[in-house]
C-alpha cells in the first residue's frame, strides 16, 4: 500500500508461494511434451519450474513471458529471445505475432494453482494443443480485517496498489468498507482489473497500464503532481 503524500508506505502481503504436490513430476513432464512453446505467467513460474528443469530441455523451444518482470527472471537464468508483450497481460501475450499461427503447436503454460483460462481458450481456439504445468501453489495468508483497517487509517493510508483481479478480491472483501475503500485511489495493472474493481462499487480507479516497477511508479508520481 502507498500514499500519495508519501507519509508512509505498508507492505501487505495476502500469500505466499509454496511448490505445488506435482513437482516431482514435472521434469518428466517437460522432457516428454517436448512442447513448441513455452509461456511463463510469473516470476514465481519461472523460479518453480526451474528447480526441476534446464535451460537445455527448452532449446529448441520459442519462450514466452506475460510481463516484464517475468521476462527478467528467464534472462537471469541464461534464456534469450524472449517473446514478452509490450501490454504485460494475456491480451497483449495473445496479440504478439509469433502467437497467432499456432495450429498443431504444442503449447505448455507454465503456472500456479488456478488462474484465467482466457490464454488457453483462445490459443486453443486458434488450433493448438495446450497444457498446463501448475508449478506452485498460494497459501492465502489470515489477516485479522479489523485490525488491518484500523492500522491502515492510523498510517493515512489514501493509495492501494493491487497487481492482480485475485487480490483485488480479495482484499476488498478483507476491507469490507466501502466508504474506507472510496477514499483511497487503486492503482491497478489492467483493464480489465479497472473494471472489475468498478464492479465492485469502487470509484477512485486508475489503470497503471503495466505492471512493472516502472508502470506503477509512474502511476503514483502522477499521484503526487495531483495532490
Amino acid at each position: 500500500m502507498l500514499a500519495p503524500i508519501v507519509n508512509h508506505i505498508e507492505i501487505c502481503p495476502l500469500f505466499e508461494y509454496a511448490a505445488s504436490e506435482q513437482a516431482l513430476t514435472y521434469h518428466s513432464q517437460f522432457s516428454d511434451i517436448a512442447a513448441d512453446i513455452i509461456i511463463f505467467v510469473s516470476p514465481a513460474a519461472v523460479e518453480y519450474a526451474l528447480k526441476t528443469i534446464t535451460i537445455e530441455m527448452l532449446s529448441c523451444t520459442q519462450v514466452f513471458a506475460v510481463g516484464y518482470a517475468t521476462a527478467k527472471q528467464l534472462q537471469h537464468r541464461g534464456f534469450s529471445n524472449i517473446g514478452v508483450p509490450e501490454r504485460e497481460t494475456s491480451e497483449g501475450l495473445l496479440q504478439l505475432v509469433a502467437l497467432q499461427h499456432v495450429k498443431d503447436k504444442r503449447v505448455m503454460i507454465v503456472r500456479g494453482n488456478g488462474g484465467r483460462e482466457h490464454l488457453a481458450q483462445e490459443l486453443t481456439n486458434r488450433g493448438a494443443i495446450v497444457t498446463y504445468n501448475e508449478v506452485y501453489k498460494r497459501h492465502w495468508l489470515p489477516l485479522n480485517a479489523e485490525q488491518t483497517i484500523e492500522k491502515w487509517r492510523k498510517q493515512q493510508i489514501n493509495c492501494i496498489v493491487v497487481t492482480s483481479t485475485q487480490i483485488l478480491e480479495k482484499l476488498f472483501a478483507l476491507i469490507d468498507d466501502l466508504h474506507f475503500a472510496n477514499q483511497c485511489t487503486w492503482l491497478v495493472v489492467s483493464e480489465r482489473t479497472r473494471q472489475n474493481a468498478h464492479a465492485l462499487g469502487l470509484t477512485k480507479v486508475i489503470n497503471c497500464q503495466g505492471a512493472s516497477h516502472q508502470h506503477i511508479l509512474a502511476s503514483i508520481k502522477a499521484q503526487l503532481m495531483e495532490n
